[in-house]
Formats: structure tokens, C-alpha cells, sequence
């Protein structure tokens, strides 16, 4: 039986155009597994797939949520299985493609020990927040459980709420929960490849992807974003659409913010390089899979189609 192909790695290592090239070579479908891409509206600031892209081959589950709703890895895996099926039925390869690690774990081990999200409690927390600041809750986060805390910046406010209501919920430290899932059969079976690529390579590609972004239509995107929902969703601070919008309202300077936003997309794939090295049960594709090699003789393609 044919089972899916999960590639995932870092923002702008090639996720996409490996991704592409596997479906024409297998048959394949694209699912997306990424937190972002998921949403409408966004496609500029989160380098999501092309007209061109979608119409050569299909794709599932991007831009299907609107940007003012919630979206979380239990919701992922419920759409990821029902994606996964119907591509199956049709007798071709399911090719799920993102950088998004809990989502992928999720739908590699389930996440049946950790509890949905609670609107009371995410309620109660956000109230501290507003009361006594983002700080406040990350230093609560330190001292409930200082392992999750040192893997998240003290400005991800969405993982601290989270962690914290999880917390709140089952009373038990988010990191144990998380290590859990490692000695876990597995829910599905798939091929797992991780592009793992070398950082001097990676940071130059991530400046490059922010120049391009802000060249081709970031600014307007993020202002029609704002346009459509609240000025207090979370979503207008991710990274990208927070400094266009400073550069828009005149905050900063176009220069300033697109290395804002350029310094921020490398942190945020090293804590998704750090997050991917913890897991062992991926295989690695060099970043310049592409790049050394006629794709058809490439390593990868070895891989697969022994």
C-alpha cells in the first residue's frame, strides 16, 4: 500500500519546490503542514503556493481558514487524515509539506494526551496578560515548567498561552507531556524527510525571501489584512506582516523593517532547526539536492523509489 511522504525543514529551505518535484515524479497531492499557509489572505507574507503551483498539481488545506479564526494541531490531524484518505482512494501519493514540528509530530503520534483548547481558561490568561503583561506570564511559565520555557521566546505570546493552559488544564508540565509522545508507536506510517541545511546557506535565503516579499506586495497584503479583522488578533504580529505594517504607518524605515523581519524569520528557523534535531525518525536531504545534481539521479530520488 502506498503510504504518504511528510518533508518537512526550516522556512525557505526548499520544502515547496522538493515537494513539487516528488508529485510529478509519484503522482502526488500536497497537504499542507504549516500554520500559516493555512490561512486565507496570506499568501504573500507566508511565501505560500503559487497559482502555477496549484494548478499543475493538487493542493489540500492551504488558505482554507479565514485569519480571524483559531487553528491548532488537533484540528490539523483531523484535516491532514481526511485529506490523507481521499487522496489514497484515488490511488496516488499523499505528500504532506510544511515546517510547522507539532503539527507533523501530531499527526505522526496523535495528540490524545493533550487536552483541546479551552476558551474559559485562554480567557482567564489573557486577562493577566492584559492586567500585567506578556513578562508576567512567561515568568509563570519559568516556574511551572523552566524546560518548555527556555524553548520559547519570551515574545512568542502563543505558545506561552498555550503552554500555560495546558497547564491549567491537566496539571502537568507541558515538556512531559511532549516527551510522552517519543516512546509512542507511531499512528501512521509515512516517509519522513527533513531538509537540513547548512545556516550560512539558510540565512542568505531568508534575506533574500524578505527582500522579495516586501517587494511584491507584502505591505499591501498586510494592510488588507488588518482591514478584514480585528487590530488585536495575534495573526497581525506574525513575523513579516508586524513590520510591514510599522513601515506602513511610518514606525520604520523600509530598510529597517525588512532586516526586522529578516532577523526575526532566522530565529524562527533556528527553534524549528533545533525542534527537527530532536527527532530521530526523519531522514535528511541535503539543502542543494537541487542544486548539485539532475534531480531525476539525485540521492533523494534513490531514497525513495528504491
Amino acid at each position: 500500500m502506498v503510504s504518504p511522504i511528510i518533508i518537512a525543514g526550516p522556512t525557505a529551505s526548499g520544502k515547496s519546490a522538493l515537494a513539487m518535484q516528488i508529485a510529478r515524479q509519484v503522482g502526488g497531492e500536497l497537504i499542507c503542514a504549516d500554520s500559516r499557509q493555512v490561512y486565507a489572505h496570506m499568501s504573500v507574507g507566508t511565501a505560500g503556493p503559487s497559482f502555477e503551483d496549484m494548478s499543475q498539481i493538487p493542493h489540500h488545506g492551504f488558505s482554507q481558514i479565514d485569519p480571524d479564526q483559531t487553528y491548532d494541531a488537533g484540528q490539523f490531524v483531523q484535516d491532514a487524515d481526511r485529506y490523507v484518505a481521499e487522496i489514497l482512494k484515488r490511488n496516488r501519493v499523499p505528500i504532506l509539506v510544511g515546517g510547522t514540528g507539532l503539527y507533523l509530530r501530531a499527526f505522526r503520534y496523535g495528540l490524545n494526551d493533550v487536552p483541546a483548547r479551552d476558551e474559559k481558561i485562554r480567557a482567564q490568561i489573557l486577562e493577566v496578560k492584559d492586567q500585567l503583561g506578556l513578562q508576567n506570564l512567561y515568568e509563570q511559565l519559568k516556574e511551572i515548567d523552566n524546560e518548555a520555557a527556555q524553548k520559547i521566546a519570551a515574545t512568542d505570546e502563543v505558545r506561552i498561552l498555550r503552554a500555560l493552559e495546558i497547564w491549567h488544564l491537566t496539571k502537568q508540565k507541558p515538556s512531559e507531556l511532549r516527551k510522552s509522545h517519543f516512546s509512542q508507536t507511531p499512528r501512521v506510517q509515512a516517509q519522513w524527510l527533513l531538509i537540513y541545511p547548512e545556516k550560512e546557506w539558510l540565512w542568505d535565503r531568508l534575506l533574500a525571501r524578505v527582500q522579495h516579499m516586501f517587494d511584491n506586495g507584502l505591505v499591501e497584503e498586510a494592510l488588507a489584512l488588518r482591514k478584514r479583522i480585528c487590530v488585536k488578533t495575534e495573526i497581525l504580529k506574525t513575523m513579516g506582516y508586524e513590520e510591514a505594517l510599522l513601515w506602513a504607518d511610518g514606525v520604520l524605515g523600509k530598510d529597517e523593517a525588512i532586516m526586522k523581519a529578516a532577523i526575526r524569520h532566522r530565529q524562527y528557523a533556528r527553534r524549528q532547526m533545533t525542534w527537527f534535531k530532536k527527532e530521530t525518525w526523519w531522514s535528511r536531504v541535503d539543502s542543494n539536492w537541487c542544486a548539485r545534481e539532475d534531480s531525476n539521479s539525485c540521492s533523494i530520488w534513490r531514497e525513495i523509489f528504491a
